[in-house]
């Protein structure tokens, strides 16, 4: 219980050293676009050591806030642009919540972190309960989610989303806090073909499959 305590101060204490600028800078390595996994192993994992490579690309991993449109973010949403206004979020402080799965037995409690005006969640945990594939690979802090034909690559410290090899917007950084990648609600679910809503009454997040 005591350890459980320690982890969720640390959550909170390194969350709060993140800025909630609209402009995220570019990655350190400018020219590299997440390649080359094959030396970053994931102990949970045994078909960790496959790799991916993509090409390198002139502009950094970043989206910036000229490339923001006029429509106003939802938190549950990936419109799959650089939001220039959000709307309010349910809560705003950390807490841990339950999340579930509409339909089956499938949940999770987890703490949720409120930043950038999205709600942060762990990739790798939330990918899972999905049903996806996830591996983390600890050394460059990327994860790489597989479900289906559907394929999501996230690393930390940038706001871009490999959807299905497509480099795509997220609302806001992904970021590396107590040992898991916390990235925005709305890509992850989204990205997975589910929605997320929130239900006050019982302090959970419920999914389910996104109609077509």
């Amino acid at each position: 219980m005591r350890m459980k305590k320690i982890s969720l101060v640390v959550v909170l204490i390194l969350a709060g050293f993140f800025t909630n600028d609209v402009v995220v800078h570019a990655d350190d390595h400018k020219h590299e676009k997440y390649k080359e996994y094959k030396d970053y192993k994931d102990d949970d994992d045994d078909d960790d050591d496959e790799n991916f490579y993509y090409d390198d690309e002139e502009e950094g991993e970043t989206y910036y806030f000229q490339d923001a449109v006029s429509v106003k973010g939802t938190w549950n949403i990936w419109t799959r642009t650089v939001a220039a206004d959000k709307e309010v979020l349910p809560f705003t402080s950390s807490q841990k919540v339950t999340f579930k799965v509409e339909g089956t037995n499938k949940e999770l409690s987890f703490f949720v972190i409120p930043k950038d005006g999205e709600f942060f969640v762990p990739g790798k945990a939330v990918a899972q309960v999905l049903g996806a594939k996830a591996t983390f690979y600890k050394a460059s802090k990327i994860l790489n989610i597989q479900h289906q034909k559907n394929e999501l690559i996230y690393r930390a410290g940038t706001n871009v989303v490999y959807d299905n090899n497509v480099k795509t917007p997220s609302p806001a950084q992904a970021f590396y806090v107590n040992e898991e990648l916390y990235v925005p609600i709305s890509t992850i679910t989204n990205g997975l073909g589910y929605i997320a809503e929130w239900q006050e009454s019982n302090q959970t997040f419920v999914c389910q499959p996104i109609m077509n």
